[in-house]
C-alpha cells in the first residue's frame, strides 16, 4: 500500500512539474528562428494624429520683450505648478500644456480657439502659426506632445497610469518604465487597447517574436492601454522556476502523508 502511495506521489509530481513550470521561451523578448541580430527592420509607423484629451505643448518665442511677458504668463505660472508636481510624482504637462476639448480645440492666452482635431503635429503648428502671426512679426514657434500617457493592467511589476516625456516611444520603452512583465506574464498575447477617430480596438501582440519592430504597434499611442494576461502556471499555484515548485510540492506532500498517516494511526 505505501509503495503504491509512493509511486502515485511520485508520478503526480513529475506530472505537475513538467506543467507549472514557466518555459524559458516563454520569457525571452524578440527571439527568431534565424539570426536577424544585424537585420534592420522598416517602421510600420503611421503619423500620429491628435485626439480629444491629447495635452499639446506650444511654447512660443519673439524679439519683443513685452509681447512674451504677455503671452507667457499663464505659461509661467503653470510651469511652476507643474514642476513641483513633478518633483513629486506628477505630471509635467498637465498644468502647463493645453487640452484638446471634446470639440477638438485648444485655446492658448490671447488667441481665439484653434481646432486641431485629427491633425498631425506639423499640421497642428501651422493651424497654431496662423493666429501666432496675427500677434508677432519675428517669433520661435514649437508644437509637441505634452508627453505619452499610457496605462498597464495585468501582470505587469508596477501597473497604472504612465506617462514618457517624448514624441515617441516604443513599446518595450513603456513595459521597462511599468517595471517590466511579471516571469507568469502571457508574453505572447499582450492585449494592446487603441483609440482610433472612429473607436476603439483591441490588439493582440506578440512580445517574444522579433517581427513587432515592423509592425504598427511597436510604437505607443497617448491613452493606450497595455494589459498582461497571466500563464496558466499562475493558477495552479505553483513557483515559475523548478526550484520553487520542488519546495511546493515536498511542503504539500509532507502534509498529505501526515494527514494520511493521522488517519490511518486513528483508525487502528
Amino acid at each position: 500500500m505505501k509503495q503504491t502511495i509512493n509511486k502515485i506521489s511520485l508520478i503526480v509530481s513529475i506530472c505537475l512539474m513538467a506543467t507549472s513550470c514557466v518555459p524559458i521561451k516563454k520569457m525571452v523578448y524578440l527571439q527568431s528562428e534565424n539570426d536577424f541580430t544585424d537585420k534592420v527592420f522598416e517602421y510600420n509607423k503611421a503619423e500620429y494624429r491628435l485626439q480629444v484629451n491629447d495635452i499639446v505643448d506650444v511654447q512660443v518665442r519673439s524679439m519683443n520683450d513685452e509681447a512674451n511677458k504677455l503671452f507667457s504668463v499663464q505659461m509661467q505660472g503653470a510651469g511652476q505648478t507643474a514642476q513641483a508636481g513633478v518633483q513629486s510624482g506628477g505630471d509635467l504637462y498637465y498644468m502647463s500644456g493645453y487640452t484638446i476639448d471634446q470639440d477638438g480645440n485648444i485655446e492658448l492666452p490671447f488667441m481665439d480657439t484653434i481646432h486641431v482635431l485629427g491633425l498631425t503635429l506639423k499640421e497642428a503648428q501651422a493651424a497654431i502659426d496662423k493666429k501666432v502671426s496675427k500677434l508677432f512679426k519675428n517669433y520661435f514657434l514649437q508644437v509637441k506632445l505634452g508627453g505619452i500617457r499610457f496605462s498597464t493592467l495585468g501582470e505587469f511589476n508596477n501597473g497604472g497610469k504612465h506617462v514618457i516625456l517624448q514624441n515617441q516611444a516604443t513599446i518595450y520603452e513603456a513595459i521597462s518604465l511599468a517595471g517590466d512583465l511579471t516571469p507568469l506574464a502571457k508574453r505572447d498575447e499582450i492585449r494592446l487597447i487603441r483609440q482610433y477617430p472612429e473607436g476603439t480596438k483591441v490588439h493582440t501582440i506578440n512580445l517574444l517574436d522579433q517581427s513587432i519592430i515592423g509592425s504598427p504597434f511597436y510604437f505607443i499611442q497617448p491613452s493606450d492601454v497595455l494589459y498582461a494576461e497571466p500563464l496558466p502556471q499562475k493558477a495552479y499555484g505553483f513557483g515559475v522556476t523548478g526550484a520553487q515548485t520542488i519546495t511546493t510540492l515536498v511542503s504539500a506532500l509532507s502534509s498529505s502523508l501526515a494527514l494520511y498517516l493521522t488517519i490511518i494511526s486513528l483508525g487502528q
